[in-house]
């Protein structure tokens, strides 16, 4: 599989975020993986560990690393009808900038104590 999605299998947000992704990967092109286990596996190696529970992170098969807003383009990419998003995330700061606000939005709900390490 080409990314390796980690995500906080505690938080409920964090959780419910996962099956969306989930959802809207059909074709199940992306492997999903709880931060605790990435970070055991040694798959969050590139992240500074006081980050690594902050956000989500895509993880390619190469070991290059995404995390929270900025993992965004690279996770509609792998959706279907996603590269067209992608690129519009990449182009326009505008179509970024809306995603990134709906996203920190949401992790808000996790660094609030919507979680277990919350």
């Amino acid at each position: 599989m080409p990314y390796t999605l980690a995500y906080d299998s505690d938080c409920g947000p964090c959780a419910a975020f996962r099956r969306a992704v989930g959802f809207l990967d059909p074709g199940h092109r992306m492997r999903f993986v709880s931060l605790t286990d990435a970070e055991r596996s040694g798959l969050l190696d590139g992240i500074p560990p006081a980050r690594r529970h902050a956000s989500f992170h895509m993880v390619s098969d190469r070991g290059a690393c995404a995390s929270g807003a900025d993992a965004l383009p690279v996770l509609a990419s792998q959706l279907p009808g996603g590269p067209l998003a992608s690129r519009a995330m990449a182009s326009s700061s505008a179509v970024f900038g809306a995603a990134a606000f709906a996203y920190g939005a949401l992790s808000r709900l996790h660094g609030a104590g919507s979680c277990a390490r919350g």
